[in-house]
């Protein structure tokens, strides 16, 4: 091996890279910019939760505890609920992540939405500090009972919370790449530039792809659904039917997504540059490994544009609450999916057509 010559293919090599700003993008900032939001997105506790307390005490403990949850960052407390049964009525409707009853004797009761697991545990630990809190002002101590939940295990698995969301990416991640990736293709080897030679409208091309498309990710989405439920041993307890044609709308919404990628890209390796950076965004920021909640609260609104936010939330409503199409969660899911699919596929078209 002659040293020389590797040394002169390094050097050009590396010469090209610095005066490619896409690449230099690629290798250098991008690595930044997924470490900054994963600090960003993962580990934070939750805030702006809805939590309700129901004092049935008549000697002021209900009000120190009171006083101490409104001390904390994570729960927005509510004492308008004069009853229990309202409380979890409220839970039940999606209006309260959980209630505590403060009783005039006994045990303290904790009645939570056990379908997000984090959130849950957030809230078990701040009502036990709020309680050690007025503990060591009050005097005595009071046992906490976990009451059955409104939704969810009583004692629920990292995998419940996961699921929804590990389908989600799923649906969306794999459409997108496919679509990308064999679409860029034609482009790359004279085929699109033959059909459209052939007086066919850019609309009638996306459509006609979108359309072969669907095939595989009817496939792909029942897959997801059996290995969800079989492989993880999850209890769907509402719609399969209802979740399955959402997973369907996701897949067309990425798909349409991946369409007006590909409108721009000039090659496949330029598509995925341009893939990678969507990818891990809405991995970390669509409430999928952790909360949306628990996202700062400048950063949610970013959250909540991604269409994989809200199919990831509808999914674990359906699943774990057995939610469906009257509920304003699964709603939306679906009218969200459905506009961001028509909007990417007229984007896509209009990009065509200048390039026709």
């Amino acid at each position: 091996m002659n040293a020389g010559r590797v040394y002169a293919i390094a050097a050009r090599k590396f010469a090209s890279l610095r005066r490619d700003k896409r690449m230099f993008g690629f290798i250098v900032l991008m690595p930044a910019i997924q470490i900054l939001l994963f600090g960003i997105a993962i580990g934070q506790a939750p805030t702006g939760l809805d939590f309700a307390v129901i004092d049935e005490s008549n000697n002021g403990f209900g009000t120190l505890i009171i006083d101490e949850l409104h001390e904390s960052e994570s729960l927005v407390i509510h004492t308008d609920y004069p009853t229990v049964a309202e409380a979890r009525d409220a839970i039940a409707e999606g209006e309260l992540w959980g209630a505590l009853l403060v009783p005039e004797n006994g045990s303290f009761e904790l009645h939570l939405d056990n379908s997000n697991q984090q959130i849950s545990s957030t809230i078990i630990v701040e009502v036990r500090n709020a309680m050690s809190d007025a503990l060591s002002t009050g005097g005595g101590s009071v046992p906490l009972e976990l009451a059955e939940p409104v939704y969810g295990q009583k004692d629920p698995a990292f995998i419940d919370f996961l699921a929804p969301g590990i389908m989600t990416m799923v649906c969306f991640m794999f459409s997108l790449i496919l679509t990308t990736m064999a679409f860029v293709g034609e482009r790359y080897d004279g085929t699109l530039d033959r059909i459209f030679a052939a007086g066919t409208k850019p609309s009638e091309v996306l459509v006609g792809h979108l359309s072969a498309f669907t095939t595989i990710l009817v496939g792909q989405v029942a897959v997801v659904i059996l290995i969800a439920t079989l492989g993880f041993d999850i209890t769907i307890e509402g719609s399969v039917l209802l979740l399955f044609v959402l997973g369907m709308l996701l897949g067309w919404a990425a798909m349409c997504f991946g369409l007006f990628i590909s409108s721009k890209a000039k090659s496949e390796f330029q598509a995925m540059q341009i893939n990678m950076p969507i990818m891990f965004p809405v991995l970390l920021l669509s409430g999928i490994l952790w909360p949306v909640q628990a996202l700062p609260t400048w950063i949610q609104p970013l959250s909540w544009v991604l269409p994989t936010t809200w199919t990831a939330e509808a999914f674990r409503s359906i699943m774990l609450r057995g939610w469906g199409l009257e509920s304003t969660a699964v709603q939306i899911a679906f009218a969200y999916n459905f506009a961001f699919a028509l909007f990417a596929l007229f984007i896509a078209s209009r990009s065509l057509k200048v390039q026709e």
